[in-house]
């Protein structure tokens, strides 16, 4: 099977469109997807991801210690002041808080309980100004469901980091970047104790500015700048598995890939933290008793009924049940670009099978993330998985029905799995998704030379189709296969040459063949003709000689022929239809009378 067929380029943000390769594949960091904040508690308001958890796609150079410790923290952010809460004010929005959690345990807030809800912490604000975190859950409950306007108004004056950030998210929304980024810087000056979100949406901001810089100077600052914000987060929320995501993400993309590749494994260290409720130390503390237990104590319980080589898991099986979260969704999102970054980081070392193991655990984490379907289809395409590749190619698509990539590698997996009708559908498809593009020409090239019936009619097409791809073919096109598509095209012309001599030479075939059978039909005729002439002419031989026994008189004894009259002399006993009959008349008819003698 041809190689050829998919687009080429390197690891790209999903959302700018490069091509593919067959024999390399094409990687995809995740998109730019600012989050916004939904309705929280008195300390730290809960991150609610309004679009895709994102990575970022810009670099850095700053070192682990400068990046993941809170060293310095007290010089990036103001301690934070009392406040003066009476017991009833914390009552109040703790209840509050409670009927938003019902409300969300029931089915969601919705109808009129959005609005009972929403004045439930309504009223808490009104009589409790120094709980702008009651304010600004009056206006998250009302964007939970859906009204947006009705929120912007409640968060707009409002001296509060995530109700600033929040503006700035419906800004980037509305396709107003510039704004955004103001609004985001606005929430890190006017509250930076609560400016987590406003930090990790402006790192991603600059992340891209950084991409699209046009001197290394310039991409060096903005670097820095999403660095800095970055190593804030963690300051302020060490927990933080979005900061950690978008910083390996950073490092991969700046090629530092052990520093990419150790800030993806703390983030993953950290969910398990988070998860087990256990720190690293203690892990290592358990592992290191469980070891030690399986001396004669360990054996001695084991003989009773007891298992010591499970001792240590189940434990820790017990803990997360009492002292971790568990893997929540939102963390699990969080992992899933981690695992798409490593996988990112083992393919530019050209580890494939690792990259692969990444990224189906970044799919197993998240299947709704469509970089890393993405990135698994193509791995499995080069590897010629088939079956994988169109299970993520079709999975792609039901998430981005207008993925041009995705189409086209879809058709290459239908392909590859000898669906060919249905790889042509799905060409023809990626072509009505985008004309102007060559891919899905060439592919459709391919198909109509290498898997139809060879003969003029689809070999024409082909042609065309190839011809279409030159025509359509950019800057972005790989001119090796410019060239191919012309060998392609004078290969079919040279197979013309070869239909028509072949064809030449079956005619003079046919026509021989036609003569040899004239030829043979001929002689069979003329054979036939000669037997029965010689049959005819043996007949009348047989027949001659049997008249000519007859007039000769046949030999005593001999038969004669039915019908002949016996010979003379045979006597009575010779003929018994003679016997007895009279004799014959003397002179009857005429004749001299003999004279009596007296």
């Amino acid at each position: 099977m041809t190689t050829y067929g998919m687009p080429t380029n390197m690891p790209r943000n999903a959302n700018r469109q490069t091509g593919w390769v067959l024999t390399l594949g094409l990687a995809v960091g995740v998109s730019l997807g600012l989050s916004a904040v939904g309705c929280g508690g008195t300390q730290t308001p809960a991150p609610k991801n309004a679009g895709n958890e994102e990575t970022g796609t810009i670099g850095g150079e700053a070192t682990e210690h400068d990046t993941i410790s809170k060293a310095g923290a007290e010089q990036l952010i103001p301690k934070e002041k009392k406040r003066a809460i009476s017991a009833d004010q914390r009552a109040d929005f703790d209840k509050a808080m409670q009927r938003y959690e019902a409300a969300k345990k029931s089915g969601g807030v919705t109808g009129s309980e959005c609005s009972s809800v929403s004045d439930a912490f309504k009223r808490v604000a009104d009589s409790s100004p120094g709980l702008p975190e009651a304010r600004f859950n009056q206006g998250a409950v009302l964007a939970e469901c859906g009204r947006q306007e009705d929120a912007a108004r409640i968060w707009q004056g409002l001296k509060y980091g995530p109700a600033i950030a929040n503006l700035g998210y419906m800004a980037w929304k509305r396709g107003e970047p510039m704004e955004a980024e103001s609004l985001f810087n606005k929430a890190i000056e006017t509250d930076p104790l609560h400016s987590v979100d406003a930090r990790n949406n402006l790192a991603q901001i600059q992340r891209d500015k950084a991409r699209r810089a046009s001197s290394m100077e310039e991409k060096k600052k903005y670097v820095s700048l999403a660095v800095n914000n970055l190593r804030t987060v963690l300051a302020l929320d060490s927990n933080n598995l979005q900061a950690f995501s978008t910083l390996a993400f950073i490092y991969y993309d700046m090629n530092m890939l052990e520093m990419a590749k150790l800030v993806g494994n703390q983030a993953i260290n950290k969910a398990d933290e988070i998860a087990t409720g256990k720190f690293a130390e203690e892990k290592v503390e358990e592992a290191a008793e469980g070891k030690a237990g399986k001396g004669k104590k360990a054996k001695k319980e084991k003989k009773e009924g007891g298992d010591d080589t499970e001792g240590g898991k189940l434990a820790k099986e017990v803990n997360v049940k009492e002292e971790g979260t568990g893997v929540t969704g939102a963390m699990k999102k969080q992992l899933a670009v981690v695992y798409n970054t490593l996988g990112l980081v083992e393919l530019k070392k050209k580890n494939i099978s690792p990259a692969i193991g990444q990224f189906k655990k970044a799919v197993a984490m998240n299947p709704n993330l469509a970089e890393a379907r993405l990135n698994l289809a193509v791995l499995s395409l080069n590897n010629r998985d088939y079956n994988t590749a169109e299970e993520n190619f079709r999975a792609v698509l039901e998430m981005q029905p207008k993925n041009y990539d995705a189409s086209i590698g879809l058709g290459v997996a239908l392909r590859g799995n000898k669906k060919i009708d249905e790889a042509e559908t799905q060409y023809n498809s990626a072509e009505k998704l985008d004309p102007s593009n060559p891919w899905s020409y060439f592919n459709l090239g391919l198909i109509y030379q290498d898997y139809k019936d060879g003969q003029k009619p689809a070999l024409h097409k082909a042609q065309d189709y190839y011809r279409q791809f030159l025509g359509h073919a950019n800057d972005k096109t790989p001119d090796g296969l410019k060239k191919e598509a012309e060998k392609r095209i004078k290969d079919i012309d040279e197979i013309y040459v070869a239909l028509d001599e072949a064809a030449k030479m079956q005619a003079e075939a046919e026509e021989m063949q036609r003569k040899a059978e004239i030829q043979q039909k001929q002689m069979e005729e003329q054979m036939k003709k000669q037997e029965a002439d010689e049959a005819a002419a043996t007949a009348a031989a047989k027949g001659k000689d049997g008249a000519d026994k007859g007039g000769k008189g046949a030999a005593p004894g001999a038969p004669t022929a039915p019908g002949a009259p016996p010979p003379a002399g045979a006597g009575a006993d010779a003929n018994p239809a003679a016997a007895g009959a009279p004799p014959p008349a003397d002179d009857q008819g005429g004749g001299k009378k003999k004279k009596k003698k007296k």
